[in-house]
């Protein structure tokens, strides 16, 4: 082992790249968010759901309109606020305005009604990144 750092420590260019890329992980393990998301705390208890069934429970509500093909969903929280951001695939009768008013109604909602969230939902920002065709009809 002393060997390995001998020769990490013999030149200051080397020693520097070491200490920064410690830093950097240090760094990326406090910014990177928790598995889990709690939702109400108190004294009787706390409710809390996992990041991956909260993602899967706004991509669902998503893929049971009509014009919606398919539905990935990222929230991330900042203090007591949730932010939002939904990519869907389309088909091409999709009506955009009507699906935008009616997911941003329908996940503050289920944010605030299904699960109980006592703090602030943020943006619900809509990102459409593809089209989908109409499945061809079989006789």
């Amino acid at each position: 082992m002393s060997a390995v750092l001998e020769y990490l420590l013999t030149s200051p260019a080397q020693l520097f790249a070491l200490w920064g890329g410690v830093a950097l992980l240090v760094v990326l393990l406090f910014l990177r968010q928790p598995a889990v998301l709690v939702l109400v705390s108190g004294p009787t208890g706390r409710l809390e759901i996992s990041r991956h069934a909260l993602h899967r429970l706004v991509e669902a509500c998503c893929e049971q309109l009509k014009g919606v093909a398919s539905a990935r969903a990222v929230i991330s929280q900042r203090g007591n606020r949730l932010r939002t951001v939904i990519r869907l695939k389309v088909r091409p009768d999709a009506k955009l305005d009507a699906i935008q008013g009616y997911l941003s109604e329908e996940i503050a909602g289920i944010y605030r009604d299904n699960l109980a969230f006592k703090g602030e939902v943020g943006p619900i920002e809509i990102k459409v990144v593809g089209v989908v065709p109409e499945p061809e009809a079989t006789f």
